[in-house]
């Protein structure tokens, strides 16, 4: 006696949707360039909150000028993604910042990457890179002189992404 077995998935674009008619995530790009700079502030916001040091360059509200950088979903450079680096003040502990930042971003799901502890020879940092589900990157890099802080987030192909931020 044969056995059926029924499963029905519609596809439309890189977002998956059941047979049943409801959505999960958005798939790779389909988020506006709207909530794709929100969630890139954010993470920016969130690691300078966790970092244990001061970020005078940083001011979470000034979302002017930012002009997207070119990234892959289908072809090498078809969508956008906002991208910056800032520096802050020394850590007095890198390592135990580190610990401190890796076991923060795991608690929101990223996935934690590589961990240079060894940066070279005149150099007291270390080095920390996060992904979120989502695919937003975060390198925490605290130092007892200098502290960096680099967010990429995720890539879009809303073309509201192609123009400066104001």
């Amino acid at each position: 006696m044969p056995i059926t077995i029924a499963f029905s998935v519609v596809i439309a674009g890189c977002g998956v949707t059941s047979a049943g008619g409801s959505s999960t995530e958005p798939g790779p790009g389909q988020r506006s360039a709207s909530e794709v700079f929100t969630d890139f502030l954010d993470a920016m916001e969130d690691t300078v909150q966790h970092s244990g040091t001061t970020w005078p360059g940083w001011d979470r509200q000034d979302t002017v000028d930012y002009v997207s950088e070119p990234c892959g979903i289908h072809a090498r450079a078809d969508g956008r993604l906002y991208q910056r680096q800032i520096t802050g003040g020394p850590v007095v502990d890198p390592h135990a910042a580190v610990e401190w930042m890796k076991s923060h971003l795991e608690s929101k799901g990223y996935t934690i990457g590589n961990i240079f502890d060894d940066m070279g020879g005149n150099t007291t940092a270390i080095q920390l890179n996060a992904e979120s589900p989502r695919g937003l990157l975060v390198q925490f890099t605290p130092s007892q002189e200098t502290s960096f802080i680099m967010v990429e987030g995720e890539c879009t192909l809303d073309p509201a992404a192609r123009k400066k931020t104001t």
